[in-house]
């Protein structure tokens, strides 16, 4: 009777704290695993941004044509201005056969939720007076009477905008660019990407209190 109550007795109070800190350790390097990987990721998507202005400035330059980038909160879009219709076109050249790594790179990028970009500053480009370019790089174009805003709102065609331009000159007007890794809703990181023709490519990476 005794060997079998032995055997039937529970755990004790050291072994379960054992278990319990065996737990906690786990899930702590659990947190700082993930945590550390969406750090990289975004250090990633942060040189991805900046080696792509780059890009577009040199293919500008190259191809003597004029490159912009519209920026969204979560995204961003390279396109192109076409001269026969005098607007900003998206371009999109993953449908091309053999299409080069750099060429892939010019199609729309959206990031993950828990990153985002903010404008700090940019130049307006000529007949952005009326646009809202913050954010959602793009107005309605043409101008119509109140009827026609009730009639005809939705016909209307939306005028794209970039934020960033290359011109085919070399130059560019210039933009700054935030782009926030974010924390339980707050700002967790910050880096800082900007880009004129006077000092180039810059990006500064910011404390964690930004």
């Amino acid at each position: 009777m005794r060997v079998a109550a032995c055997r039937q007795r529970g755990f004790t109070l050291i072994e379960l704290l054992v278990v319990i800190v065996i737990i906690a350790s786990l899930a702590g390097m659990a947190t700082l695993s993930l945590s550390n990987s969406d750090s990289r990721n975004w250090t990633g998507e942060v040189q991805r941004l900046a080696n792509l202005l780059q890009l577009v400035s040199d293919r500008a330059l190259i191809d003597k044509m004029h490159y912009g980038v519209v920026f969204e909160e979560d995204s961003y879009q390279v396109v192109r201005y076409d001269t026969a219709t005098m607007k900003w076109q998206t371009i999109d050249f993953s449908g091309q056969a053999g299409a080069s790594a750099s060429a892939r790179r010019f199609t729309a990028h959206q990031l993950t939720p828990n990153m985002r970009l903010e404008i700090l500053s940019q130049t307006e480009l000529p007949g952005a007076r009326d646009a809202d370019s913050s954010f959602g790089g793009s107005r309605a174009s043409g101008s119509s009477s109140s009827k026609d805003d009730k009639a005809g709102k939705k016909g209307k065609e939306e005028e794209i905008l970039p934020q960033f331009a290359a011109l085919s000159s070399g130059e560019v007007l210039p933009v700054e660019i935030a782009f926030l890794l974010l924390k339980d809703g707050d700002v967790g990181r910050a880096a800082v990407i900007s880009y004129s023709s006077l000092y180039g490519m810059q990006l500064e990476w910011q404390s964690d209190e930004y």
